[in-house]
C-alpha cells in the first residue's frame, strides 16, 4: 500500500524577501511607544555588502512589521535577526514586553544576540564598519569579546534562563558608536528585574566576568612595584560560591586562573618574579571582585546569582526575606592564580 502525503507550506524565494539581520529601539519621536529600525544587507554581483535600514514607529510590533513593509518592495522578515539593539533609555523604561515577543516567535533563534546602545540605535546601524556588513560586523564582535574578552556570555537563550531566574539579574553588553567606521564596547549595562539600572566601565569588565563566567582565552597586564609589566595571556579561569554552613549570611567566592606569561617589560623573568605577578593578579582580583559584590549589594542587584545559589543550598528558601538578607551578606573572594608557562621577555 502507498500512501501519498501533501501539504502547504509557504514558499519563500530569498531573493524576493528583506531578511533583517539586526534591529535596534529607540524612543519614539512622536506619539508612539517606540520607533525600530531594522537591518538589511544587500549583497552585490561583487561579493560586497550594501546596508539598508527601514524605520517605523508603533506600539506593537505587528504595527512596526506594517509601517516597514509599507517602506518595502518586498516582505520584510525577521528569521535571519542575529542582533537587536535597545537604546539607553528605552531599556531603562523597562525591556520586559520586547524580550516577551522574541521568545514567542519560533523564526528567531536563540543565538541572537542583545545590546544597549549610547545614543540612537538607528544612527548606530547606519554606520559602516567592515566588509561583512553592519548587522554581522557588530554581532560577530559581541561573539568575539564573548570567546576571547571580557564580555560574559549572553544571548536570548542564557538571558531569558537569568531573567525568569529568581535571585539573578542580567546585563547586557553596552555599544557606542566611536564614528562612521568603528563601535566600541564601552562598558556592560547592568539591569534590576527588566530595568537597565548602570553601566559598569570596561576597565570592570575583567573582574565581572571572573564572578560571573568563565574564561577560556582572556588576557590581562599585570603591574609591579618597580614599574615592570607582565602580559598574562590564555587565561583560563572558574568560579565557586560556597556557602558557611554554620553562618550561613557568610558567602566565600573561590576565583581559580590559570594562565601563561607571554610579554614581560622588566630585565629577566624569574621564579621570584613569577611569584610576585602572580601574587599581584591574586590581590588584584579579590579587591576588585569584592568592591563589586559590595556595589552591587548597595543597589540592590545581583548579576553573580548568590540568591539562585542560595536557593539551592536552603531548604524551604523565602526570596522575599532574601531580598532584605542578601544587603548584609558577609562576603569574602578567594583568588587562586596559577602560571603554567613563561613565554619572552622585553
Amino acid at each position: 500500500m502507498v500512501i501519498f502525503l501533501s501539504g502547504c507550506v509557504e514558499k519563500r524565494i530569498v531573493d524576493e524577501i528583506n531578511i533583517a539581520i539586526a534591529s535596534g529601539f529607540d524612543p519614539s519621536d512622536g506619539d508612539k511607544k517606540f520607533k525600530t529600525t531594522f537591518l538589511m544587507q544587500d549583497f552585490q554581483e561583487d561579493m560586497s555588502v550594501q546596508n539598508r535600514t527601514i524605520t517605523s514607529e508603533g506600539d506593537v510590533r505587528r504595527e512596526i512589521l506594517i509601517g516597514s513593509n509599507r517602506q518595502s518592495p518586498s516582505p520584510v522578515v525577521v528569521g535571519g535577526m542575529r542582533l537587536t539593539l535597545f537604546e539607553k533609555s528605552i531599556a531603562k523604561k523597562g525591556i520586559k514586553d520586547y524580550i516577551d515577543t522574541y521568545q514567542r516567535d519560533a523564526t528567531i533563534g536563540t543565538r541572537i544576540f542583545f545590546a544597549t546602545t549610547e545614543g540612537k540605535t538607528e544612527e548606530l546601524l547606519k554606520g559602516n564598519y567592515g566588509p561583512q556588513g553592519n548587522g554581522s560586523f557588530i554581532s560577530d564582535l559581541i561573539e568575539h569579546n564573548i570567546r576571547q574578552g571580557d564580555v560574559p556570555k549572553t544571548n536570548l537563550a542564557s538571558f531569558l534562563q537569568d531573567y525568569y531566574q529568581k535571585g539573578k539579574d542580567v546585563y547586557l553588553p553596552h555599544i557606542k558608536k566611536i564614528n562612521d567606521k568603528n563601535v566600541d564596547i564601552s562598558g556592560l549595562m547592568l539591569f534590576k528585574g527588566s530595568k537597565a539600572l548602570y553601566i559598569l566601565p570596561s576597565d570592570k569588565m575583567f573582574y565581572f566576568k571572573l564572578l560571573v563566567d568563565r574564561y577560556s582565552k582572556g588576557e590581562f597586564t599585570v603591574s609591579l612595584e618597580d614599574g615592570s609589566e607582565a602580559s598574562v595571556h590564555s587565561i583560563i579561569s572558574k568560579h565557586r560560591l560556597k556557602m558557611d554552613k554554620k553562618d550561613p549570611l557568610h558567602l566565600s567566592i573561590e576565583i581559580n586562573i590559570k594562565g601563561n606569561i607571554k610579554e614581560y617589560t622588566g630585565n629577566k623573568l624569574n621564579p621570584k618574579i613569577i611569584e610576585a605577578i602572580t601574587k599581584n593578579l591574586e590581590e588584584k582580583v579579590e579587591k576588585e571582585c569584592i568592591q563589586l559584590v559590595k556595589e552591587f549589594q548597595e543597589k540592590e542587584i545581583d548579576p553573580v546569582g548568590i540568591g539562585a545559589y542560595y536557593k539551592t543550598q536552603i531548604r524551604g528558601f523565602d526570596y522575599e526575606k532574601w531580598k532584605q538578607t542578601y544587603t548584609d551578606l558577609s562576603v569574602d573572594i578567594k583568588s587562586d592564580v596559577e602560571i603554567i608557562e613563561t613565554g619572552a621577555t622585553y
